[in-house]
């Protein structure tokens, strides 16, 4: 890594890990070079010391236009490396002083980067998020026995015990809304696991994260096999048309590189959202 007081003209930015003798893209807009260790490649780019050095970076992490920038820029990159292979994506802004730096890194990690592209390789990362709708799981859960049998007790109550009735029935609703929920979730999980190699939940993001008016009830990452492509999407799209009118609403995004399954490997491994 970079350390501060260091006085370098050019930086190595780092946008992920391939297998040695793997071919890049030459058509990226980007000067991208190799820096062989062992059986891993790292795929790097000459940039400014300036533009990235501590006191520049802590400044310009503060512009959400710039990360974003930046990011878009990092995804793009490594989507076009995927193309040609597995690669082990690395975090943002990941920087090394000079190539002696980068390959002691690699040393240190090298087997289990090894590891992480033999698990990711011929795969790829497509993520699942669904959302519900909470008007329509009510509306569903209204033909539930007791709710009639509430709504009655409620006619003839006096007002101080129709009151009691009334959040009675409600917190009846939402239980049988988050039962109903649950259930949904479950379903579609199973489906997706009997399709993809590995699933991995991630949190779920609230709406001013997502920008969606709906709350999320699932935020997963699926590892899966190329050869199976068409098969995964063609499940997500049954499950979305399956559950639309039980007011769940499914988005599938992808292929990314493995981001969510290779944050365990080494420092170099990235787990970001991004865009996905």
């Amino acid at each position: 890594m970079v350390q501060p007081g260091v006085s370098v003209e050019r930086l190595l930015y780092l946008y992920g890990v391939v297998r040695k003798h793997q071919d890049l893209p030459t058509s990226t807009g980007v000067p991208l070079r190799g820096v062989a260790h062992a059986t891993v490649t790292a795929v790097v780019e000459p940039v400014c010391a300036r533009e990235f050095s501590p006191e520049t970076l802590d400044e310009k992490l503060r512009s959400i236009e710039w990360v974003a920038r930046l990011a878009r820029k990092h995804e793009a990159v490594l989507e076009r490396v995927m193309r040609y292979g597995a690669v082990v994506p690395a975090r943002l802004c990941t920087l090394f002083s000079d190539t002696q730096a980068l390959k002691r890194s690699l040393a240190e990690s090298e087997g289990r980067l090894r590891a992480a592209l033999e698990r990711i390789q011929g795969r790829e990362e497509w993520g699942l998020k669904a959302f519900w709708d909470e008007g329509r799981l009510r509306a569903a859960a209204a033909d539930d026995p007791a709710l009639p049998v509430l709504d009655a007790a409620v006619a003839v109550a006096n007002p101080g015990h129709a009151f009691v009735l009334r959040k009675r029935r409600e917190a009846r609703l939402a239980e049988l809304v988050s039962m109903r929920l649950d259930a949904l979730v479950d379903e579609v999980l199973d489906a997706i696991e009997h399709v993809a190699d590995e699933v991995r939940l991630r949190p779920l993001r609230p709406e001013s994260a997502t920008g969606r008016e709906a709350p999320m009830s699932l935020n997963a990452a699926a590892l899966v096999n190329v050869s199976t492509r068409e098969t995964f999407q063609a499940t997500i799209a049954d499950l979305s048309a399956r559950y639309r009118d039980d007011g769940l609403v499914i988005k599938m995004s992808g292929p990314w590189p493995a981001y969510s399954f290779c944050d365990d490997a080494v420092a170099v491994g990235a787990s970001a959202e991004g865009g996905r």
